[in-house]
C-alpha cells in the first residue's frame, strides 16, 4: 500500500472512531459522569495527548471539580494546571485564557511551574468550556513526548469554538438535570393517590397514626387531629380526603385562624348577595363549597361557641340556611377537625361547646411532636433535603453525619415545619453537586443554641446513630434529676408516659428497681473497702 494511501486510510479510521466517540457522548447527555468521560473520549481521539482532565466549574463556589480523567497524571502536575484551568474559567472571554505549546518551558508562566520544571508535561493545550456568558469548565491535555498533541491546525479562535460547542451540550445536560429534578418535585404535589406511607416515619408514634388512618379514611367517621403545630396536621387531613371514597369530590380548608371572627359565619355557611357590604357578591360558603367531600376545619377552638353549634347542626342534620337566606341547603361533608389543645381541657374552660367535644370524641388521633419522634429523622431529612434540592434545580452530594449530631439533640419546638426550613436552608447553602450538606451548611440559630456534645462513634446506620444519642440524652437527664421521670420528661420536652416507653424501648433502667440495684453496688462496695 502506498505511502499516502495509507495516510488515508488512517486519517478515515480515526474519523470514524471520532463520529463513534461523538455519537456515545451525545447519547449520555442526562447521564453526567458518562457525558463527562465521553467529551474527554472525543478530545483524546482529535487532539491526543498521554494523560487529560475535564474540569467542571461549581456554580455555588466558583472553583473547579475533576469529573473526568485519563491517564497518569502526578499531583503535583495536577495541581499546577488547575491554576491556569482555573484562570481558563474565570476570564473565558480572554484570549490568554487559552493555552497550547509544544514545548512549556518556553512559556514563563508556565516554566515557573515546578512540574513544568521537572518535564512532568512538555506539551499542553488548555481551554475553558462556556456556554454563552457562563463558565462551564475546562479541558487540560498534556503529553511528555514530542508530537504527542495533534496541535498544528489549532489556534486559540478554533480551541474556544470547540470548548463554546462543549460547554453547550454540558449546559444542555445540566438544564435537564434541573429539570428532571423539579418534574419529579412536582410530581409529588401534584400525586391525588396519596398513601399513608407518605407520612414519613417507622417510629412507634407515627406507625399509630397511620395504623389509625387505616381504620377511620374509608369511612364518615369524622376525624379530630390533635397536636402542636408544624406537626403536619393539614398533610394528614389531606391524606384523609385522598383515602376516602370522596377523593372525587372537593377538598376545602377552613382555617379559623385566619378568617376575621366577624365574617366567620358567612364564610364557613355562605352569605346571600348584598347582606353585608364585604360580601356584597354573595358567598356559596365552605360547606356548600365542599359539597360531597371534605372539609378540613384548622383550630376549631377558635372559632366561636355559636358557630360551633351550628356547624355540628349543620352536618349531623345534613341541611343549613346561608347567612340572609331562608331556603335550606343539603349539607354532605366529611369533617376532619384539628386543633393545638387538650380538648378535654379545651371543654373544660369553654372553649369548645357540649356538643363539639362529643363530636371530636368520636375519631381522635394524636399526632406527635417531633421530639417524640427523633428515630425518624434518618428519613425526614433526606426527604427534604430532595424536595429542597428539586425546587432549587441543584443536586446535593449527601448529607454528613454531623447534621444528626444536631438534629438529633435539638427539641424542635416548631416540629416538622421548622425541620423542613431548617432543611431547606441548608440545601440552598450545600455547593451544587458537590457539595455535602453538614454542620457548617446549617444556621446559626440552631447551632449556637445546640452545640453536641454527645460523642459517638459513627458506626452504624443514621437511625441507630440516632437512637444510641437519645438514649444518652434520656440516661444523662435521669442522672440529673435523680431519676425522677416526671422532671426528666418535663425536661426532655416529653409526656410522661412517653418517656416511659422510650425507658422500655432502651432497656434502661429507673425507678425503685434502679434505685435498688444501686443500694446493692454502695453496700457491695462498703463491704470490699
Amino acid at each position: 500500500m502506498a505511502a499516502s494511501q495509507k495516510k488515508t486510510t488512517e486519517k478515515l479510521e480515526g474519523m470514524d472512531e471520532l463520529l463513534k466517540a461523538l455519537q456515545t457522548t451525545l447519547a449520555s447527555v442526562g447521564e453526567e459522569k458518562t457525558l463527562a468521560e465521553g467529551i474527554l473520549e472525543v478530545l483524546r481521539i482529535r487532539f491526543g495527548g498521554e494523560h487529560g482532565l475535564m474540569l467542571e466549574h461549581e456554580e455555588t463556589t466558583g472553583g473547579l471539580r475533576e469529573v473526568a480523567k485519563f491517564g497518569e497524571i502526578e499531583e503535583m502536575l495536577e495541581q499546577d494546571m488547575r491554576i491556569f484551568a482555573q484562570y481558563a474559567t474565570d476570564h473565558p472571554e480572554d484570549p490568554d485564557s487559552v493555552l497550547m505549546t509544544r514545548q512549556a518551558k518556553n512559556i514563563k508562566k508556565l516554566a515557573a511551574r515546578k512540574s513544568v520544571r521537572r518535564d512532568m508535561t512538555k506539551e499542553v493545550l488548555i481551554f475553558p468550556l462556556v456556554s454563552g456568558e457562563n463558565a462551564m469548565g475546562a479541558i487540560y491535555l498534556g503529553s511528555t513526548s514530542a508530537n504527542g498533541l495533534a496541535l498544528d491546525t489549532l489556534d486559540e479562535n478554533k480551541a474556544l469554538a470547540v470548548g463554546a460547542t462543549l460547554g453547550e451540550i454540558l449546559a444542555i445536560d445540566r438544564a435537564l438535570g434541573r429539570l428532571n429534578r423539579q418534574n419529579k418535585a412536582l410530581q409529588r404535589q401534584v400525586q391525588k393517590d396519596s398513601k399513608f406511607e407518605d407520612i414519613i416515619g417507622t417510629s412507634e408514634a407515627v406507625t399509630r397514626v397511620k395504623n389509625a388512618l387505616e381504620l377511620v379514611a374509608e369511612t364518615d367517621i369524622p376525624v379530630t387531629l390533635i397536636g402542636e403545630v408544624g406537626t403536619g396536621k393539614t398533610a394528614i387531613a389531606q391524606i384523609v380526603h385522598q383515602q376516602s371514597h370522596r377523593s372525587e369530590n372537593p377538598y376545602v380548608v377552613f382555617d379559623a385562624a385566619e378568617v376575621p371572627e366577624k365574617i366567620m359565619a358567612g364564610v364557613l355557611f355562605g352569605l346571600v348577595k348584598g347582606v353585608r357590604r364585604s360580601f356584597s357578591k354573595g358567598r356559596l360558603g365552605s360547606l356548600r363549597e365542599a359539597k360531597g367531600g371534605t372539609l378540613y376545619v384548622k383550630d376549631i377552638d377558635l372559632l366561636p361557641t355559636n358557630i360551633q353549634t351550628q356547624l355540628v347542626n349543620a352536618v349531623e342534620r345534613g341541611e343549613m340556611i346561608a347567612i340572609g337566606d331562608e331556603v335550606e341547603y343539603l349539607v354532605d361533608v366529611r369533617l376532619v377537625i384539628s386543633t393545638t389543645g387538650n380538648i378535654k381541657e379545651l371543654h373544660e374552660k369553654g372553649a369548645l361547646t357540649e356538643d363539639l367535644y362529643k363530636y371530636m370524641k368520636q375519631f381522635p388521633i394524636l399526632v406527635p411532636p417531633l421530639r417524640n419522634r427523633a428515630e425518624d429523622l434518618p428519613l425526614l431529612v433526606p426527604y427534604y433535603a430532595e424536595e429542597a434540592a428539586a425546587s432549587f434545580g441543584k443536586s446535593i452530594a449527601g448529607i454528613s453525619t454531623d447534621v444528626y449530631d444536631f438534629f438529633g439533640t435539638y427539641h424542635w419546638p416548631g416540629n416538622l415545619a421548622e425541620l423542613e426550613r431548617e432543611v431547606r436552608q441548608a440545601v440552598l447553602r450545600t455547593p451544587d453537586r458537590t457539595g455535602m450538606m453538614n454542620s457548617g451548611s446549617l444556621s446559626m440559630h440552631l447551632v449556637s443554641r445546640q452545640q453536641p456534645t454527645i460523642e459517638d462513634t459513627g458506626e452504624g446506620t443514621l437511625k441507630q446513630r440516632v437512637a444510641r444519642i437519645e438514649k444518652k440524652m434520656i440516661i444523662d437527664a435521669l442522672e440529673k434529676h435523680n431519676h425522677n421521670q416526671s422532671t426528666t420528661a418535663e425536661t426532655l420536652g416529653l409526656s410522661r408516659q412517653a418517656l416511659i416507653n422510650k425507658l422500655h424501648r432502651y432497656g434502661i433502667e429507673t425507678g425503685r428497681k434502679y434505685k435498688r440495684k444501686m443500694r446493692e453496688i454502695e453496700k457491695q462496695a462498703g463491704k470490699e473497702s
